[in-house]
């Protein structure tokens, strides 16, 4: 990649660029979760030798478009749930748009790479929202599935599995409570197991598996071996 390339890029990881500062508003529980993501997916980029900002931007920007529904989405709700009421297959809809929001929000940034939109349709792949389908009981798990294409890159696979194995750890983390080396590869590797069971990573090779698995399970320990300062605690 060129050195004018490189730097039309950064400005996109900016967080005064509008539409951070738009995401960080709107959606903060996600937003959070974005950075998170972001610097996981930064340290396997590394290791493998991939374009670092690109996927650290897919993985900045892979769920912009809940700002569209942000209280719809666990992370940025107090407590108070609105699917509590809803039926599960509205709850679906909502919950799956996102990606195609996504997706539509970034369209209209100025020199957005096209590899990132890519990315970011993926990172789901067309996997089933398992809470909704499971609340719907003798409901057709297919009729549950996000409507995208499973994983065709290296780097839309890396998403997916960080973006899944990052939001589960942080719900299962328990304020001062650290996760064990057992929960923490459990984690990872019950995450894995479920998209290869649903092929989702086809398109991904054995060696980097190993790889991603090996770095989450370092990554994870030095994330949650204390209590987790929210973004309103860092303020303070």
């Amino acid at each position: 990649m060129l050195e004018e390339e490189k730097n039309t890029l950064k400005k996109f990881l900016d967080p005064t660029y509008h539409l951070l500062e738009r995401f960080r508003e709107v959606a903060p529980g996600s937003y959070k979760h974005c950075q998170n993501v972001a610097n996981l997916c930064e340290s396997i980029a590394l290791e493998l030798g991939l374009d670092v900002d690109l996927l650290k931007i897919a993985a900045m920007y892979h769920d912009i478009g809940k700002i569209v529904a942000a209280n719809y989405f666990s992370e940025n709700q107090d407590d108070k749930n609105p699917h509590d009421g809803l039926d599960p297959i509205i709850s679906y809809q909502i919950i799956s748009r996102h990606v195609g929001d996504s997706v539509l929000i970034l369209l209209g940034a100025e020199d957005m790479p096209r590899e990132v939109l890519t990315i970011v349709s993926q990172h789901h792949g067309n996997t089933v929202l398992k809470p909704f389908y499971k609340k719907a009981k003798s409901a057709v798990e297919d009729h549950f599935r996000y409507k995208c294409s499973s994983p065709n890159s290296t780097e839309a696979a890396i998403l997916m599995i960080v973006d899944s194995v990052e939001a589960t750890a942080r719900s299962l983390f328990n304020n001062n409570k650290p996760m064990s080396e057992k929960e923490r590869k459990d984690v990872i590797l019950t995450t894995i197991d479920r998209f290869i069971d649903d092929n989702q990573l086809d398109n991904l090779k054995i060696g980097i598996l190993k790889i991603v698995k090996r770095n989450l399970a370092k990554e994870l320990k030095s994330i949650y071996h204390k209590r987790v300062l929210y973004e309103d605690e860092e303020k303070e």
